[in-house]
């Protein structure tokens, strides 16, 4: 028994009869609505309405619960409980979908809102294998399976990429901010790294970030191998002739030397500070064959230095000791690791200052 076809029979012979589901249901004192319903399969006639629908429809009732289809097999009490079992099933079948899509719904927005709460974020041990070592990472509270490939980190989330965004910014602002490249970095002078980039991904249930990073200050990194090409190496002394004297040579004798990277203090990484002295010997002749030195410092002073493309400058902070007046800045040319001054400031001692790079 079939209630799609019950169904199918009273809409063929109401037709038949030229009824509208409007003019059936007035003469059996129901809605249109309930006609429909009992047409496509989602009801049957009430019991009590089943011999004046068979009496309009010039129907027997069994015709109409067999749906046009003749069994005599059963009784009609028999058939009405069938279809009743049928329509229970159905209608367990309805609630069964409904409870799923309320699961379904529930567990949608439960994600939702994780997904959008603030957790805040920690710092993570993760193994670093360019240094061998461990150094912290901050991801965000949640984050899941953190995987290494070279410099780069990768981790997972269940929260929106904005949550991720909020707390990967709170855990950059606490590093300190690096400049170079027209571009900001970050630095975390405990670990001694640098994040020089991060990305966040949005995927349908969770977040993908990921680090960039490199060991040490990325800009110091960046500016000493752009100033090892210009001046052959850092950290070292750039003197007059390459300190090389001529000890047959008569008369007076100037001496300098430029020392980039130099620290008044210990200096945890490298600096860019740099110390000039220059120092006049006068009678070197007479300096030789008495072992009397006669010599004045012309200058002795401290500060810092930049090389912009083929210039270095560099900036006086602190005047040890002078017997000229001195620039405060003072700038050199830089050609194959020589250093012309620019202006020469100390051109009553020697025509023309070239400092090399020394041995």
């Amino acid at each position: 028994m079939d209630i799609n076809n019950i169904g199918k029979f009273i809409k063929e012979k109401r037709i038949e009869k030229k009824l509208t589901q409007q003019k059936l249901g007035e003469m059996l004192y129901v809605t249109d609505k309930a006609v429909s319903k009992w047409e496509n399969g989602k009801g049957l006639p009430d019991i009590t309405l089943l011999k004046k629908l068979a009496k309009i429809l010039d129907v027997d009732v069994t015709d109409i619960l067999d749906g046009g289809v003749k069994n005599n097999n059963k009784s009609i009490d028999e058939k009405i409980k069938e279809i009743q079992n049928e329509i229970n099933n159905k209608n367990r079948r309805k609630r069964k979908k409904l409870i799923t899509i309320i699961i379904v719904l529930l567990i949608i927005l439960t994600i939702t809102i994780f997904r959008n709460i603030n957790l805040g974020y920690t710092k993570k041990d993760v193994y670093y294998s360019h240094s061998d070592k461990n150094i912290k990472l901050g991801v965000p509270v949640g984050s899941f399976f953190i995987k290494n490939n070279d410099r780069s980190y990768k981790m997972y989330n269940f929260s929106s990429s904005s949550i991720i965004e909020n707390e990967t910014k709170k855990y950059l602002k606490s590093l300190k901010y690096l400049s170079c490249n027209n571009t900001i970095y970050y630095y975390d002078e405990e670990s001694n790294i640098s994040i020089i980039n991060y990305s966040i991904k949005n995927n349908i249930l969770f977040s993908t970030l990921s680090y960039e990073i490199v060991e040490n200050d990325y800009c110091i990194t960046n500016k000493l191998e752009e100033y090892t090409n210009k001046l052959g190496r850092v950290n070292s002394f750039h003197t007059l002739n390459g300190g090389k004297i001529d000890l047959n040579k008569s008369g007076d004798l100037l001496e300098i030397y430029f020392q980039d990277g130099f620290c008044e203090e210990e200096c945890d990484s490298y600096s860019f500070k740099a110390k000039m002295k220059a120092m006049y010997y006068k009678n070197i002749e007479n300096i030789l064959k008495t072992k009397k030195v006669d010599m004045e410092v012309l200058e002795e002073s401290v500060g810092r230095f930049e090389i912009i493309d083929d210039k270095l400058y560099f900036f006086r902070e602190k005047i040890i000791e002078s017997k000229i007046k001195l620039p405060e800045v003072s700038t050199f040319k830089l050609k194959d690791t020589n250093m012309y001054l620019v202006e020469n400031y100390l051109s009553n001692y020697e025509k023309e200052i070239v400092l090399k790079l020394g041995d």
